[in-house]
């Protein structure tokens, strides 16, 4: 690999993981489709393998961006992700035994809707849970108190379903996660984008160990440096633009990523 291709890949991993770590994503879904176009010949799960090993590095340069924000729910990313890690592994072994042909239709379908209400309403408007829902309480750095709660009984069957999906799919659940805990779960927005980069080192990181396990390596991994050193370099940038842009514009930038893994798995079916 020449020094222009590694600066490129670089360059890449930078403007990838300012948009993933701004909408609160990982970023697979736009890693994935670049290392296919760059290695095309390389099998699928390959391709997966070497995409969440850039998403968990990615998000946890972010986890450390955010940190003294004070803003990540590590209780509520705990009881997730002690449900979502397990359930990720099984949409990854889900992968060879589905029709993927009907499966991508069907998905494409879910998530070109779920985007399409995201542009529609940009900001949560959810009613008060049930007194029977978890209290939680955050103070961020700057004084701001959050008093919420979160109906977990409620929102862990959609939340599990976008874990098990992105999984099958090969994209990690970001993108999913943020739509649940802020319209489901009754997350602030703030507290949501910050504390599903936790959750997501912790279940792309077991579906890395799985695929890793089984053998499932291949030549996309020399790329993977490069994309980390870019993707990782671009964690304070993805803050600062959070903290700029606010929960509207941010939910939007989310929908189109959406609309584009919709358009992606689709085209895939064909």
């Amino acid at each position: 690999m020449d020094p222009t291709e590694t600066i490129g890949l670089a360059v890449a991993g930078f403007a990838i993981g300012t948009y993933a770590s701004a909408i609160g994503a990982g970023g697979g879904f736009l890693f994935a489709p670049l290392l296919l176009i760059l290695y095309p010949g390389a099998p699928p799960a390959a391709v997966t393998t070497a995409s969440l090993t850039v998403v968990v590095a990615s998000a946890f340069s972010s986890i450390l961006a955010v940190l003294k924000d004070r803003l990540i729910d590590f209780p509520l990313v705990l009881a997730l992700a002690s449900l979502g890690i397990p359930v990720a592994i099984l949409g990854g072994l889900s992968t060879a035994i589905l029709p993927r042909e009907y499966f991508a239709i069907g998905f494409a379908v879910l998530l070109g809707v779920i985007g399409g209400y995201l542009i529609a309403q940009p900001v949560a408007r959810v009613s008060a849970p049930s007194r029977r829902a978890w209290s939680r309480e955050r103070v961020d750095r700057t004084g701001q108190r959050y008093l919420y709660r979160v109906p977990l009984l409620q929102g862990l069957p959609p939340y599990l379903s976008g874990v098990y999906l992105g999984a099958l799919a090969g994209i990690g659940g970001g993108p999913m996660a943020m739509p649940v805990l802020t319209r489901i779960l009754r997350v602030p927005h703030p507290i949501a984008a910050s504390s599903v980069q936790v959750v997501m080192v912790l279940q792309s990181g077991a579906a890395v160990l799985m695929h890793l396990a089984i053998g499932n390596q291949g030549e996309p991994m020399e790329a993977v440096p490069w994309l980390i050193i870019g993707a990782v370099a671009a964690a304070p940038a993805g803050r600062l633009l959070r903290q700029r842009l606010g929960e509207g514009p941010l939910t939007r930038a989310l929908a189109f990523g959406l609309f584009f893994i919709a358009a992606r798995t689709a085209w895939a079916a064909f």
